[in-house]
């Protein structure tokens, strides 16, 4: 066999050994771009006003709501599209949940660096796992609790409070953040990504009582559709804030571009979670602090201060020491609550879903 040949074959058994995992690292690098902009169209731009969150998520959710309806429609999604009538509440109430994590997180996008937002919010799956625990009585092991509690010691280190730490300097090196950050903004954002993380971790929990009675992109839509519309009202209605003109083709392009992106996130996502349930796979969702700490330097020459370091390295590795642990059988009460990757999931927790509700990954303990 000649060289070629013998790469060749190389090459495509490295693809269907990690083949999953790619695909997730991959959409990582999706939702790592869709942060990126998200924070970029919010900084002040050659003299003009930002564009407000709620006008960013008019069209990520909107792109993102329209693709979902013509996915639906197309492959022909049972009880598409409003659901099943027993669930149709459910499906309000995570996407009103869903629509403050989101809120939360590209609200603190514009004050914090990329890295530091996407660290914080690994605290997703450890909240969701001790609500479930105590709204669903499913495990919650010490072990978990002793992970979410080392996370937040990690979240204070990250928050560097003056109490605790004195005056702290929040300069980041680099000069490239187009928008002064105060330290009261800065805190304040870490506060509402707090938030978010109850948000985010209620909806998870709301979409484990939906389970399999709902396709993954009904839950999708839902979400899509009420932070559109919520958004939108919002900006009607709030003085001091409405919709404003992109000013360029490039700005029209990164607004755009939110909803594609975030769609072809939920895809890769669920796809390579269903291709591969290992620790391996799973353990890729957490690259994108790696592509996050790439696009803070690249595009606006910054990276954490000494402490985020800490503070980051201890949330992160709580979260994956708890994600990691040893697995235990599904009890069928488990198994008939088997549930969906939805859009928003850069972490899951517990349980990796599968699309069409088979389950793609662990359940820990």
């Amino acid at each position: 066999m000649d060289a070629e040949g013998h790469s060749q074959r190389f090459w495509q058994a490295v693809w269907e050994d990690n083949k999953g995992a790619i695909l997730i690292l991959l959409g990582e690098v999706f939702g790592a771009v869709m942060d990126a902009n998200s924070r970029y169209l919010q900084q002040q731009q050659g003299g003009g006003a930002g564009f407000h969150v709620f006008q960013i998520i008019v069209f990520r959710m909107g792109i993102t709501f329209l693709l979902c309806l013509a996915y639906m429609w197309w492959t022909k999604v049972p009880n598409f599209p409003f659901g099943a009538p027993d669930i149709r509440l459910l499906l309000v109430l995570r996407a009103l949940f869903g629509f403050v994590g989101l809120f939360a997180l590209y609200y603190s996008l514009h004050y914090l660096p990329l890295a530091e937002a996407t660290v914080l919010r690994f605290l997703i799956p450890l909240a969701t796992a001790w609500a479930c625990h105590i709204l669903l009585g499913q495990s919650f092991t010490n072990k978990q609790l002793t992970a979410g509690l080392l996370a937040m010691v990690g979240v204070v280190v990250i928050a560097q409070p003056e109490a605790i730490f004195g005056r702290a300097d929040h300069e980041h090196s680099g000069s490239g953040n187009l928008d002064t950050v105060t330290p009261a903004q800065r805190l304040l954002a870490i506060v509402v990504s707090l938030i978010g993380v109850i948000g985010g971790s209620g909806a998870y929990t709301i979409i484990r009582v939906i389970g399999n009675r709902a396709h993954a992109l009904l839950s999708v839509s839902y979400f899509a559709f009420i932070a559109t519309a919520s958004s939108s009202i919002f900006l009607l209605v709030i003085p001091g804030i409405g919709f404003v003109m992109p000013r360029s083709a490039k700005e029209w392009a990164l607004l755009s571009s939110m909803g594609f992106l975030g769609f072809a996130l939920q895809f890769l996502l669920t796809t390579g979670l269903q291709l591969d349930k290992s620790p391996k796979a799973t353990s890729m969702l957490y690259s994108q602090v790696v592509f996050a700490l790439s696009f803070d330097w690249a595009i606006w020459g910054v990276l954490p201060s000494g402490w985020s370091w800490v503070g980051g390295a201890i949330v992160v590795a709580s979260t994956l020491w708890s994600t990691l642990q040893k697995t235990r059988a599904v009890t069928p009460a488990e198994a008939a609550r088997k549930v969906v990757v939805d859009e928003e999931t850069a972490l899951l927790g517990a349980h990796r879903p599968g699309i069409d509700g088979e389950e793609s990954g662990p359940v820990h303990t």
